[in-house]
């Protein structure tokens, strides 16, 4: 594919998938704030954030997949020869159930690393329930993209920090895309609990409703910037010619 052409369609993806995304942030911000749930986000057993948030990123893989045709392969050194891969389109159906398994194992595992990153930070140790909330929002909006792109095994390597690099260029931007995004969240849930000493003893002070609303408004801010940035350089790109 031409280069100027595969960075366009980067470009179009970036634009769509941050509308998308900013769509349904907005939309479930203000489900909150109209139900007057907003104070139910840190109690996982009446909240309907662990609902809501993980069927918001799979409609937006599923978009972004179909629309895109985007292949979260790893790139290999080698293609293979056609009974090697006769052996394992006939393993795959049995290997399928493993794959979800790993994938509710590196699920769990996530979680248990944001909660005791929110315990070393200082969560109270007696407020286990809203520490899981908060920990299954930050794993939902950071690892889970990230697995529906790639899978559990490729998701291992990339949070060991290996190098990890994709058959299709435009499945390595898209991952580009949700390694921000993560920035983004973890910057928001840490941002947010600027507001949890001060003694204004407002309702939505109370742990860990800042932080949930700080992860998804920095996904929603993420977003926001990757939108402008990406408008911007389409429109310079676009006339950029016209001035030569």
């Amino acid at each position: 594919m031409d280069v100027h052409l595969q960075s366009a369609l980067a470009s179009r993806m970036f634009i769509n998938v941050s509308i998308l995304s900013i769509a349904l942030n907005g939309s479930f911000f203000g489900y909150l704030l109209y139900s007057n749930r907003l104070y139910e986000v840190g109690k996982c057993c009446s909240s309907y954030v662990w609902i809501i948030l993980p069927l918001t990123e799979l409609l937006k893989h599923y978009y972004i997949k179909r629309s895109f045709q985007l292949d979260g392969s790893v790139k290999t050194g080698h293609i293979g020869s056609a009974s090697s891969r006769a052996t394992l389109n006939a393993k795959s159906g049995r290997l399928r159930w493993k794959e979800w398994f790993g994938f509710g194992v590196l699920f769990l595992l996530a979680m248990l690393f944001y909660g005791f990153i929110c315990f070393v930070l200082g969560a109270p140790l007696e407020q286990t329930e809203e520490t899981i909330s908060l920990a299954l929002t930050l794993t939902t909006v950071t690892i889970f993209p990230i697995m529906l792109l790639i899978g559990q095994s490729q998701t291992y390597q990339l949070l060991l920090s290996e190098t990890l690099e994709l058959k299709s260029p435009l499945a390595n931007s898209y991952l580009n895309l949700l390694k921000n995004n993560c920035i983004g969240v973890i910057l928001g849930a840490w941002g947010a609990s600027v507001v949890a000493p001060l003694d204004w003893d407002r309702p939505w002070q109370v742990y860990p409703i800042p932080n949930v609303v700080g992860s998804i408004g920095g996904l929603f801010g993420m977003n926001v910037f990757n939108l402008l940035s990406t408008a911007y350089i389409s429109m310079y790109r676009s006339q950029r010619p016209k001035k030569l």
